[in-house]
């Protein structure tokens, strides 16, 4: 049995990582990251197609509470064009109404989304964009919503046209939403 004597040192192995261990874990992190990049750089597009098929949803809702309200309490007070009313919806909310359902302009549809305020100036007969909620809403006749329809876009999107939701409507039959996510 060797004794090592008091105050003299017993060899300790080196510590750390060699050239090659350091190389290697480099690989593998260049290679994870470059599977792993594009799944997390397309999460944006995703997010903002979950958005619009939210909006959508929430769009057709209000139509149908709309149409109800108009149903039970009548078609409301009368406007100044033809076959257009105000209702007063939950919150005092003055929604401009063509035939039961929202008109397409800021008043109208828009003013049915949680948060939406219909600026001080009115907007009927305005295609200029409210924003509101991270979306800018345009009425009817615009160039922006596909077939100048009325509609929401995020202009954030690569391409916000193709990022949308259109409300059609003429005054008669259903309203009809569309989701546009082409360009989310």
């Amino acid at each position: 049995m060797v004794q090592i004597a008091k105050g003299s040192r017993r060899a300790q192995p080196a510590m750390g990582f060699t050239m090659i261990e350091l190389v290697v874990v480099i690989v593998i992190v260049g290679i994870l990251a470059a599977v792993a990049l594009p799944k997390l750089m397309n999460l944006g597009a995703s997010a903002r197609i979950a958005s619009i098929q939210s909006l959508a949803g929430s769009i057709k809702s209000s139509l149908g509470l709309v149409k109800s309200l108009t149903t039970v309490r009548g078609v409301g007070a009368p406007g100044t064009q033809a076959n257009i009313t105000w209702v007063t919806a939950s919150g005092g909310i003055q929604l401009r109404v063509w035939s039961g359902y929202p008109d397409r302009w800021c008043d109208g549809v828009a003013a049915t989304q949680q948060g939406f305020v219909v600026p001080a100036a009115g907007c009927y007969l305005s295609t200029a964009g409210v924003v509101s909620n991270g979306y800018t809403f345009y009425g009817f006749g615009n160039n922006t919503i596909p077939g100048g329809d009325a509609g929401w876009r995020i202009e954030s999107a690569p391409t916000p046209a193709q990022c949308s939701v259109q409300y059609t409507y003429n005054g008669t039959g259903v309203p009809n939403v569309q989701t546009n996510t082409s360009g989310c």
